[in-house]
């Protein structure tokens, strides 16, 4: 009997005790969970520009006379050596200038010499009372200018006898032909640009910037070539103070590094 209560009472113990709620687990033991987002791209402040790729240095070339072009010998894009033969002046025309600055030498040197002749007889004749002190310094007054008269045309015949060296246009750095201007048969001032020669060196970006973007000197940016997906450091070296009257922009000069330094000039590229 008492046994049979006992085994009653255990079996309602264990249909209860299957019927009551699980047991919580400790939050502590269980694995975080991990929210993923797609981020979102955020806009930029950064713009692009076009430009083109030009030599630090380019030298506008003339001859140092007037006078009829008789030969160019060179193209653009021909690479040349300082001290090369670029153009000639025809030496026919300087010949016959050198020709006048000597005649004009002896006429100088005769008006000289007369004037010379005149202030030595002034000289004698004050001495001895026959004409006034003041009709002596006229002369000698005429002999002075004779004399000016005369080393002004000297100097000159030796600028004009030196011309035949300056018929010669020469290179004056190693560099590469970007622009003729003139061709044989034009006559040219002295002066006037006939060549136009980039320097071997650095290669830099020329940008316009419009107006309210003036970046400071030395600014990082970053430079790509027409055609290329690679990126080139380029730093800003010169900003133009003075905008341009019809464009309005700010000429601009980023110094490129990396490839892009020996980028072919003329070449587009765009700094952001």
């Amino acid at each position: 009997m008492t046994i049979g209560l006992l085994a009653g009472w255990l079996t309602v113990a264990l249909m209860a005790g299957g019927c009551s709620k699980p047991a919580m687990k400790d939050p502590r033991l269980q694995s975080p969970r991990v929210e993923v987002f797609k981020a979102k791209a955020v806009a930029s402040n950064s713009r692009t520009f076009t430009g083109i790729v030009e030599a630090r240095v380019q030298s506008d070339l003339g001859f140092r006379v007037a006078g009829k072009i008789l030969e160019r010998s060179v193209d653009v894009g021909q690479r040349v050596q300082k001290g090369q033969s670029l153009m000639r002046l025809d030496p026919e025309d300087l010949r016959l200038s050198a020709a006048a600055q000597q005649a004009n030498v002896e006429a100088a040197r005769a008006k000289y010499t007369q004037a010379k002749a005149d202030e030595t007889r002034s000289g004698m004749l004050v001495k001895s009372g026959v004409i006034s002190p003041r009709e002596y310094d006229q002369d000698r007054a005429a002999l002075d200018t004779a004399k000016g008269q005369l080393d002004a045309a000297e100097a000159q015949a030796r600028v004009s006898n030196n011309s035949s060296e300056y018929a010669i246009l020469l290179a004056d750095a190693d560099g590469v032909i970007v622009r003729t201007l003139s061709e044989p048969g034009q006559v040219v001032a002295a002066g006037q640009t006939v060549i136009q020669l980039a320097h071997d060196g650095p290669r830099e970006a020329l940008i316009n910037l419009p107006e309210g973007v003036r970046p400071d000197l030395g600014a990082i940016a970053s430079a790509r070539l027409y055609g290329q997906d690679q990126m080139y450091q380029a730093s800003l070296r010169q900003l133009s103070d003075a905008a341009d009257p019809a464009s309005r922009t700010f000429e601009a000069r980023y110094v490129l590094e990396g490839e892009a330094a020996s980028a072919p000039l003329g070449s587009t590229v765009t700094i952001t």
